[in-house]
């Protein structure tokens, strides 16, 4: 089984600290939220890439990006407004997206990334 490195542990535990300091102080402000989603992204990008680029095969997630879908799973607008953006549709299989998810146990929202 893989381990967490340090940093993934800690990006992992910001989240999880990020989203139960949100749930306790009520609505997040707007710049809260950008950051949030911008971090999301980029442990979606770093623990995910190579199971949803296009370019390479279609391969089973780890477990460590499966931890990350699942928390991710918290900001479908935020992921969903992502891979609508023309970058992400330059380098992401949507197909590759749609197995990821199902294989980490999440569904992906009817019109996400369109």
């Amino acid at each position: 089984m893989a381990q967490l490195s340090s940093t993934g542990l800690l990006a992992v535990s910001l989240l999880l600290l990020l989203a139960a300091a949100a749930a306790v102080s009520g609505p997040p402000s707007p710049q809260y939220e950008a950051l949030e989603c911008q971090n999301v992204i980029h442990a979606l990008w770093r623990n995910c890439k190579q199971y949803v680029q296009k370019k390479g095969p279609k391969q089973k997630p780890s477990s460590h990006c499966c931890r990350t879908v699942q928390v991710a799973d918290a900001h479908p607008s935020c992921v969903c407004d992502y891979l609508g953006s023309p970058d992400a549709k330059e380098k992401i299989s949507m197909e590759k997206v749609f197995y990821v998810t199902n294989q980490c146990g999440v569904t992906v929202p009817a019109g996400c990334g369109e």
